[in-house]
């Protein structure tokens, strides 16, 4: 089952490399605005929970709606969802196809998250699971930049316990936001995490840069993204002390989102043509589908076309929505979100 899987994904991403797709294997889907912590680069928290796709309602766009190979859960702190579980497990009936199910945590609910990732590994067909504790800096600024004390140790023991669960189906990462308040602070980061984990390779922590998006993190009057020249020099180095595994997918694709997150940084323009609204899109809360996590261009509601995505992508508003991306009519962005079907779609770039 998972070579078909893996056959089928590797489908999807020559094809994207030569003709633009007609429907998206990627999906990011926020299942929640709600999240305990409070932090410094994001709102998300800050939003109403009010008119969340119900249980039902996402068992029904899932059962319409299954072509997908990969599959991005975010919030939002998706714990926050007593139902998660039960969302993995209708995505896993359904969508047949599916290869990869992804999502980041906060970590802070280790108990809880710990034990769904064992029922997820226990209970479902879904061949590669990966998740991302987040960790933004050593404990008093991680702390300050989530607004939630605690936050650092309780990350540290989730990314602990999960990290023993480790096998070829299920990898586990930090994930480091970089911004202007921990710019200079990722080996700092790193020496504090290794003196509470014992061992941790460079290669198990996830580099991205801090965003701006109003419809996804509420954020459009943030002021500490990073400075563009020295985030560019920092991705540089962090690169450098990674593994050259050149046989493994996600040690790949990290170290090719780094350097043309350089070149991001340094120009401001999309390295290469993004695949927002073709073969990815993202899915909010409340059912609204946008192109992306940072354009703010509505297609269309779940709720409106009967929880099809099939009926909503042929819509003439998403042919005009994707035609502005690739006349660069955007926010332009960087995210791995983004930026990893992007940079599988340029294989030949």
């Amino acid at each position: 089952m998972a070579v078909r899987r893996i056959a089928k994904l590797a489908y999807h991403v020559v094809r994207s490399n030569l003709v633009e797709l007609h429907y998206p294997y990627r999906l990011t889907y926020a299942v929640t605005n709600r999240c305990q912590a409070h932090c410094s680069m994001c709102n998300i928290w800050r939003k109403t929970a009010d008119g969340e796709l119900t249980m039902a309602e996402i068992d029904t766009f899932f059962a319409r709606s299954n072509r997908f190979s990969w599959i991005n859960l975010t919030g939002g702190e998706i714990f926050q969802r007593d139902d998660i579980v039960e969302i993995i497990r209708s995505v896993d009936r359904h969508c047949r196809s599916l290869y990869l199910l992804n999502f980041p945590t906060n970590g802070y609910q280790t108990e809880k998250i710990v034990a769904a990732v064992a029922d997820i590994l226990t209970h479902t067909s879904i061949p590669r699971l990966m998740v991302s504790v987040s960790l933004d800096g050593p404990c008093e600024l991680h702390d300050s930049t989530r607004g939630l004390p605690g936050s650092w140790e309780q990350a540290l023991a989730t990314f602990r316990q999960l990290r023993i669960m480790r096998s070829r189906r299920f990898s586990v990462y930090l994930g480091y936001t970089m911004q202007e308040s921990n710019l200079h602070a990722f080996q700092e980061t790193v020496d504090a995490a290794r003196s509470e984990l014992g061992e941790l390779s460079v290669d198990e922590i996830h580099v991205n840069l801090a965003h701006i998006s109003g419809h996804y993190y509420d954020n459009s009057s943030f002021s500490g993204l990073p400075d563009p020249v020295a985030a560019g020099e920092i991705l540089t180095r962090i690169r450098g002390l990674r593994s050259r595994r050149f046989l493994d997918p996600v040690s790949v694709l990290e170290r090719r989102y780094q350097k043309l997150a350089r070149t991001f940084q340094q120009t401001g323009a999309v390295p290469l043509t993004c695949q927002a609204a073709a073969a990815s899109c993202f899915i909010d809360p409340g059912g609204v589908v946008y192109p992306c996590t940072a354009f703010d261009a509505p297609l269309g509601t779940l709720r409106e076309h009967g929880y099809d995505l099939y009926r909503l992508w042929r819509s003439a508003g998403r042919h005009s929505i994707r035609k502005a991306v690739c006349d660069g009519a955007c926010p332009r962005c960087w995210t791995p979100c983004e930026a990893y079907q992007t940079i599988l779609a340029n294989l030949l770039t």
